[in-house]
């Protein structure tokens, strides 16, 4: 059984002014720890630093140990009073990170259950890329990605922006078929096709449904597989719709400094893991945006 005390999470920070990246660990949510680290007097003067890659682990401790030991011979040691700064790229710690030994591994149960889906992950892909949800590793905590939560009705992942549900599916079974819910900005109810779509799939949308949501929210409701919802995405102005509400409601948690009241819940690793395949595939640039060093 694991030590609560030690559970934790491995992180990688890179900055445009360091030609070092950071290796470190933490008990707490990277988010935390990267505005520790940008307003502290050792490493300040070398950020912004962002987060490149993470995982959450049950010993972060002895992880950390493991990486830093591997790279003990490229430390920069001539910047006193730290020892986390390497001269390594962040491919080949990343490399080391997805080699972390699995039982290490926060809910990795639940991971491979989502990468057995081919149909979901296709669809959990083209979602976070039509969002520019990636764009916003730093802020992870103020959005949470769940997968298989416990909730009423049962869902198959939700993703949530602050309190609110921004997206999600729920379990279909038998005598019930899935239904799956993606909220927008309003201007998507000027596209005559996807209004068309909706009723055609025996949908509904609603406006304004969550009182914690931004105004001109619109929740867009339809039963399917997740070959359809990836159908709903490819519509014309759904994209367009998906960054407009998402991009402000995320500024918005940003700027405020807020955390989701879901964030215990959030699946860094399987964050983690879409982030790897998306690099992977090189999809829209992010090899390039990724690993600058």
């Amino acid at each position: 059984m694991e030590n609560k005390d030690n559970v934790g999470y491995i992180y990688i920070l890179a900055s445009p002014n360091s030609d070092c990246i950071k290796i470190g660990g933490t008990e707490y949510p990277p988010l935390k720890r990267i505005k520790e680290i940008n307003s502290s007097d050792t490493y300040k003067n070398l950020g912004p630093w962002s987060l490149i890659d993470f995982r959450q682990v049950k010993n972060w401790r002895k992880v950390e140990y493991n990486l830093h030991y591997s790279f003990r011979s490229r430390l920069n040691k001539s910047i006193k009073h730290q020892k986390e700064l390497f001269r390594v790229s962040t491919q080949e710690v990343s490399k080391s990170l997805n080699m972390i030994e699995p039982e290490e591994i926060i809910k990795k149960p639940k991971i491979d259950r989502m990468f057995q889906d081919e149909e979901f992950f296709d669809f959990i892909i083209n979602l976070f890329k039509f969002t520019g949800l990636m764009n916003w590793l730093n802020i992870q905590g103020a959005w949470t990605f769940v997968l298989f939560p416990s909730t009423v009705g049962g869902r198959y992942f939700t993703i949530n922006i602050g309190p609110h549900e921004v997206a999600f599916s729920t379990v279909g079974k038998k005598n019930r078929p899935q239904w799956n819910m993606i909220l927008l900005d309003r201007l998507i109810l000027d596209f005559e096709e996807v209004l068309h779509w909706i009723s055609f799939h025996k949908g509904m949308y609603k406006t304004d449904c969550y009182a914690t949501a931004l105004q001109r929210s619109v929740s867009i409701f339809f039963p399917g597989s997740f070959g359809t919802v990836n159908e709903f995405l490819k519509l014309d102005g759904v994209r367009r719709a998906l960054i407009a509400y998402w991009n402000e409601a995320l500024i918005r948690m940003n700027e405020k400094g807020l955390m989701s009241t879901f964030i215990r819940y959030h699946n860094w690793n399987a964050v983690a893991e879409i982030l790897n395949r998306m690099v992977k595939n090189n999809i829209n640039g992010m090899e390039f945006n990724r690993f600058t060093k």
